[in-house]
């Protein structure tokens, strides 16, 4: 099957390999030429430097013959409108998009995107109940169940808490992937963004380091 991505950042990148590792083609497009670059190298030649949202850049990625197209960007416009043209000028068969606001995902069906997800309402509905009574909830395995997909909250006090992502330190092979603020507001985290108390982290971690991710995460001053 060949899957077309617009978005190479931590979510696009990991499903990028996800579906390679299952033997899927794949094609990222990003407009940030650091983004592409990394993804080539981790990769091969599985993505473009562009904006998803023209068609001189769908149809050079080869969307016509996409079986499905993904717009994990960090914009629900340009995800919107990547897949409005995915479906309305490529007849793309199947069309998903993240929508970061979740108030967005009822606009985003109405469009006929085929497939929405809104990022704060996933993991929260995965969460609820669960994170104020533990600090650590196990949500799914992954690749093999060698790895598997965490929620770690990190607590009031904690050492952790107005650090920076690229000070802590997060065992190896574990990867940061969203953190959800007490005020709800979602983040694809960049080695900038900062922890604070309460911040919900969702991390894909080795099943062996998992519990040092904990620690690290939940240590308090």
């Amino acid at each position: 099957m060949y899957v077309v991505i617009a978005g190479g950042g931590r979510l696009g990148g990991r499903l990028a390999d996800s579906l390679i590792a299952g033997g899927h083609e794949v094609y990222v497009i990003d407009s940030d030429e650091e983004v592409v670059g990394r993804l080539r190298g981790e990769l091969g030649s599985v993505g473009g430097v562009g904006d998803a949202t023209k068609l001189s850049v769908l149809s050079d990625a080869g969307v016509a013959r996409a079986s499905v197209f993904v717009a994990v960007t960090g914009r629900d416009e340009d995800n919107l409108a990547a897949c409005q043209l995915a479906k309305s000028r490529f007849n793309v068969p199947k069309t998903a998009a993240v929508v970061q606001n979740p108030d967005n995902v009822v606009l985003f069906e109405a469009a006929g995107v085929d497939d929405v997800v809104s990022a704060t309402d996933l993991v929260l509905s995965r969460i609820a109940g669960a994170l104020p009574a533990h600090p650590l909830v196990r949500l799914m395995p992954v690749t093999g169940r060698s790895k598997e997909i965490v929620g770690i909250k990190v607590p009031a006090g904690g050492a952790v808490a107005g650090m920076a992502l690229k000070d802590v330190n997060v065992p190896y092979g574990s990867l940061i992937s969203l953190v959800i603020s007490a005020n709800g507001h979602t983040e694809i985290p960049t080695k900038d963004t900062v922890l604070e108390p309460e911040d919900e982290v969702i991390a894909v971690s080795p099943v062996e380091t998992t519990d040092a991710l904990y620690q690290t995460l939940t240590e308090l001053r």
